[in-house]
């Protein structure tokens, strides 16, 4: 792969990428399966299993033999296009290639474990942060991990539309695709793209919107509480509270139970409590 892209070459558009990555994943789904029979055949797939997944194997195997070898991918070759950093004109560099695939591969992930342990650091005892703050940290970060498949997706959608960065990780890296041989694609297709994009970024708006909606109708119906007999959700701070600890306290069903997933204890009196022991009041 040489250093240098001539400036004159025109952008790879959303089919000739899209492509490129279908072709790839078939590759890496084949390769995959070959090597779940291979280690089912010498009874190695157990213990194979704990370290780590067939799937994520094959992604490896096939990223050190193109990309990291500095060479096209098959679905590259298909397409007649080469990675490329549009900005300074240049092949992107091996490290930044190998920071590319490891947040393709295990961005998502690696950002789970990181609000985990970072949910876990603000609730521990010696945290000097008011209880206040750790209740709204708590149920941001909790929130965070729910949204992030979303966003993955509107990122996605993004693609179609602008034809640039197919996943998160070449955008954080600046790898972009320009066409260097072969047949152009119809352009027909890629307004067909474009449109997707826009369903699909329209798509993901409305299920966080009737998320939203679906807590406001199980829990938040001013014509139907009393405000004066019944508080609202000490987590929150926004929605009646329906549900209640053995020790006494009132809290929304959905906010007690993302709470008791990180620590089994009463957000108000640091009470031992465990899920099933959650009481819902009834006839409210």
């Amino acid at each position: 792969m040489a250093h240098q892209v001539h400036k004159n070459v025109r952008n790879a558009n959303q089919a000739e990428i899209l492509r490129s990555y279908q072709r790839d994943n078939d590759l890496i789904s084949d390769m995959s399966e070959r090597i779940t029979d291979i280690l089912h055949r010498y009874n190695l797939y157990r213990n194979f299993s704990r370290y780590t997944k067939s799937d994520i194997s094959a992604k490896l195997l096939y990223f050190i033999f193109t990309s990291g070898l500095g060479n096209q991918t098959l679905g590259e070759e298909y397409t007649g296009i080469i990675q490329a950093n549009l900005s300074k004109y240049k092949i992107p560099s091996l490290m930044v290639r190998i920071m590319s695939a490891i947040l393709d591969y295990f961005g998502e992930e690696i950002l789970i474990k990181i609000f985990k342990k970072l949910q876990i650091t603000v609730n521990k005892n010696d945290c000097n942060l008011k209880s206040e703050t750790k209740l709204f940290l708590s149920m941001f970060i909790n929130k965070l991990c729910i949204v992030l498949p979303t966003l993955t997706m509107v990122h996605r959608g993004l693609f179609y539309i602008f034809g640039r960065y197919y996943s998160i990780g070449r955008r954080v890296t600046r790898i972009d695709y320009v066409k260097i041989y072969g047949p152009l694609s119809d352009n027909n297709l890629n307004w067909i793209l474009r449109i997707l994009g826009f369903i699909t970024i329209t798509r993901c708006l409305f299920q966080l919107w009737q998320s939203k909606k679906s807590k406001l109708e199980i829990i938040n119906k001013d014509t139907m509480f009393d405000n004066n007999s019944i508080s609202e959700c000490q987590l929150c701070l926004e929605y009646v509270s329906v549900s209640t600890t053995p020790c006494g306290h009132l809290f929304c069903w959905d906010c007690l139970t993302e709470w008791l997933q990180t620590k089994s204890q009463c957000p108000i009196c640091r009470e031992t409590v465990i899920s099933s022991r959650i009481v819902p009041l009834m006839n409210l």
